[in-house]
C-alpha cells in the first residue's frame, strides 16, 4: 500500500510538472533540455495506470510516448539509444506499434559502444526482431563474458534467453525468463519503477509474444496483461 500511495503522489507531481514544461516549450525554450525528462514521466505513468487502475490500454499507449519521447531525441540529437540498455527499445515492443517497433530494431546512433554490456543487450532484441541468427550469435559471445563479471551476474539468464529464442525452444526462454524473475531486484535499482515492474523481464517476455512463445509468467513484475499483441485502437490525452 505505501508503495502505491508513493507512485500516485509521483505521477501526481509529474503531471503538474508536465504542465510547466509544455508552457516552457510554448516560450520557445530550449527542447533538449526538456523533452528528455517526459520518458521517465510516461512509464511512470504506465506504472500507475497498470497497478492503479488496471488500465493496461492506457498503459500501452504512456509506453508508446515513452519510446517516441527517446526516439526524437536520438534521431533530432543523436541521444545515445542503443547503447544504454534495453529500456526504451522494451518499450517498443509494448507499445504493440508494430510501425515503431520496427524503426527500433534498426535503430542506430552516430557512434555505438558496440563492445559495452548495454549495446549487446538491446542489440539482441534488435536482431532476435530481424532474425539475423549469425549476429545474435556475437552478442551471445559478449555477453556469455559480461555475465561471469559479478557486477553482471544477476543478467546470467539472458544466455538461456537468446540461445533459447535462436533454439526456437521455449523451455529453454521460460527458463531464463524465470531467473530473470528471481533476480530482478538485484538488475534493476530504480527506486520507483523496480518496485512495481521488471522492464527488462517484461521486454525479452513480449518479444516471446512477438515470437510465438505464449508465455505467462505468473508475476506482476511482467504483467500478461500486456503481452498478448493488441495494436492500439487510438492514442489517448493525458
Amino acid at each position: 500500500m505505501e508503495n502505491i500511495e508513493n507512485l500516485k503522489a509521483i505521477v501526481n507531481n509529474l503531471l503538474n510538472n508536465q504542465i510547466i514544461a509544455f508552457s516552457k516549450l510554448d516560450k520557445g525554450e530550449d527542447p533538449y533540455h526538456i523533452i528528455p525528462f517526459f520518458e521517465y514521466d510516461y512509464v511512470a505513468i504506465a506504472l500507475y495506470n497498470m497497478y492503479v487502475d488496471c488500465d493496461f490500454e492506457k498503459a500501452k499507449d504512456c509506453f508508446y510516448k515513452a519510446a517516441r519521447v527517446a526516439e526524437h531525441m536520438s534521431n533530432v540529437y543523436d541521444w545515445r539509444v542503443m547503447d544504454n540498455g534495453m529500456s526504451q527499445i522494451t518499450y517498443a515492443m509494448l507499445s504493440d506499434n508494430e510501425a515503431l517497433i520496427i524503426r527500433y530494431s534498426k535503430l542506430r546512433n552516430k557512434i555505438n559502444n558496440e563492445t559495452s554490456m548495454p549495446y549487446q543487450y538491446s542489440n539482441s532484441v534488435q536482431n532476435i526482431l530481424l532474425e539475423d541468427w549469425e549476429k545474435l550469435d556475437w552478442n551471445i559471445h559478449c555477453l556469455q563474458r559480461f555475465v561471469k563479471m559479478k557486477q553482471f551476474e544477476s543478467f546470467g539468464g539472458v544466455i538461456d534467453i537468446l540461445t533459447g529464442f535462436k533454439a526456437a525452444d521455449e523451455d529453454l526462454i521460460l527458463k531464463g525468463l524465470n531467473e530473470f524473475v528471481a533476480t530482478s531486484k538485484k538488475r534493476n535499482k530504480d527506486g520507483t519503477i523496480s518496485k512495481f515492474f521488471s522492464i527488462d523481464t517484461a521486454g525479452f517476455n513480449k518479444l516471446a509474444w512477438i515470437k510465438g512463445y505464449k508465455i505467462d509468467l505468473k508475476s506482476p513484475l511482467s504483467p500478461i496483461e500486456l503481452m498478448p499483441i493488441s495494436p492500439l485502437k487510438r492514442i489517448y490525452r493525458l
